[in-house]
């Protein structure tokens, strides 16, 4: 039970109820992020680089994504979060958390080419292509579950259709209990690891160390992951946000939070 303890306020913390305070600590995930990966990839590349004689790692895709991370986070604090329509409300969201993902995959490659080579990391880069294919998978499966939540789920208070508004604060519901591990749609989210396994797979054939494609895999498929699955969020809230709007005729609006939310 401790652990779940844990588990729970991490998920508080991180992503609380409010969407104010979620608008708020977007940028700060991402450039907290940023500021522990871009250094530490960084290093390990270059003495990779040191020790093969290889090209030392280039700074400026990270420190140009934690430079945005940082800019954003004053913006947000002062005008975004007064933002009022649900739609951009999450869009800006998804757009404040992106950058730490992507310096992270950015990163990862400069790692996997530096470790592995040009050719393996070709060949894992295919591998990667192969899992995005499987998005439209995702995001229509996710689509139904958001119907279904919608509908008779943990998003059945979220929506006023009366009022053309949308209470934030029931968002995390789902994510706070067990439940999704026991649906069979859990199993859809496995499917973008496949591409990657494929491809690192091969890599292993071609002669690589395997415990270079270990760390190689565990730092690529995790900033994979994770622009991954904000992608196939995005595409999700965007879509479900426009065809609600369509049906009801008007933009919907975020509802008032309570004080001290």
């Amino acid at each position: 039970m401790p652990r779940e303890s844990e588990f729970l306020t991490v998920m508080r913390v991180t992503s609380p109820r409010s969407i104010r305070r979620r608008i708020r600590i977007a940028p700060l995930l991402s450039a907290a992020s940023l500021a522990i990966f871009v250094p530490l990839l960084g290093l390990i590349v270059d003495a990779v680089a040191t020790e093969r004689g290889g090209a030392r790692h280039s700074w400026g895709v990270g420190l140009g994504l934690l430079a945005f991370a940082l800019v954003l986070v004053p913006v947000y604090s002062i005008w975004v979060v007064k933002t009022r329509r649900a739609m951009t409300a999450y869009a800006l969201i998804l757009l404040g958390l992106l950058p730490g993902p992507l310096g992270i995959l950015d990163g990862s490659a400069r790692l996997c080419v530096a470790v592995l080579g040009a050719n393996a990391t070709l060949v894992i880069a295919l591998g990667l292509v192969l899992g995005l294919s499987t998005l439209p998978f995702v995001v229509r499966a996710r689509r139904t579950q958001f119907q279904a939540g919608i509908s008779a789920g943990y998003l059945r208070r979220s929506l006023d259709p009366k009022r053309a508004t949308w209470d934030a604060q029931y968002d995390k519901d789902d994510d706070m209990s067990k439940e999704w591990l026991t649906r069979p749609g859990c199993l859809i989210r496995l499917l973008p690891w496949v591409g990657p396994a494929i491809g690192m797979r091969i890599a292993d054939v071609f002669g690589r160390s395997t415990a270079n494609l270990v760390m190689v895999g565990a730092f690529l498929s995790g900033g994979y992951a994770l622009v991954y699955f904000w992608i196939a969020r995005a595409a999700v809230e965007m879509l479900e946000f426009r065809r609600m709007e369509k049906e009801l005729g008007r933009p919907i609006m975020l509802a008032e939070e309570p004080a001290g939310a």
